[in-house]
C-alpha cells in the first residue's frame, strides 16, 4: 500500500475515484529511496556551490540553470588595419594551493 493511500485510510479520506492515482506511488517511491537522497543532495549542493539556480520538481526531476561568462578581448591593429583578438588577463586570484605556473622565454637574436 502507498504511502497516499495509507494517509487517506488512516483520516477516513477517498481520493477522487477511491484509487490512488497512478504516478502517486512511483513519485513517493523515488523521494523516499536513500540512494536517490543521497545522489540528489549532492547534485543539488554542487550545483548550488557553483552559483546554479536549482528546482526539485515533485516526480523528483532536478532542474539546473546558470550562466558562464565568457570575456573575449580585441585590440586594433594598425598594421592589418582590423581588430585581432587578443588573450583576456584572467580575473581569477591564483590560490596557494594552486601550482605556480612556469613560462619559458626564448632569447632571438637578430643579425644586422
Amino acid at each position: 500500500m502507498s504511502y497516499n493511500q495509507r494517509l487517506l485510510n488512516k483520516f477516513n479520506i477517498a481520493n477522487k475515484a477511491g484509487v490512488p492515482a497512478e504516478g502517486d506511488a512511483d513519485v513517493v517511491d523515488v523521494m523516499a529511496d536513500p540512494n536517490y537522497l543521497r545522489q540528489s543532495s549532492a547534485l543539488i549542493n554542487d550545483a548550488l556551490q557553483k552559483g546554479f539556480d536549482v528546482l526539485q520538481l515533485a516526480d523528483g526531476d532536478i532542474v539546473m540553470t546558470g550562466v558562464k561568462t565568457v570575456v573575449y578581448q580585441y585590440t586594433w591593429d594598425e598594421e592589418k588595419s582590423k581588430l585581432t583578438r587578443t588573450k583576456a588577463k584572467s580575473s581569477k586570484k591564483r590560490t596557494a594551493s594552486s601550482a605556480p605556473r612556469i613560462s619559458v622565454e626564448e632569447e632571438v637574436e637578430e643579425d644586422a
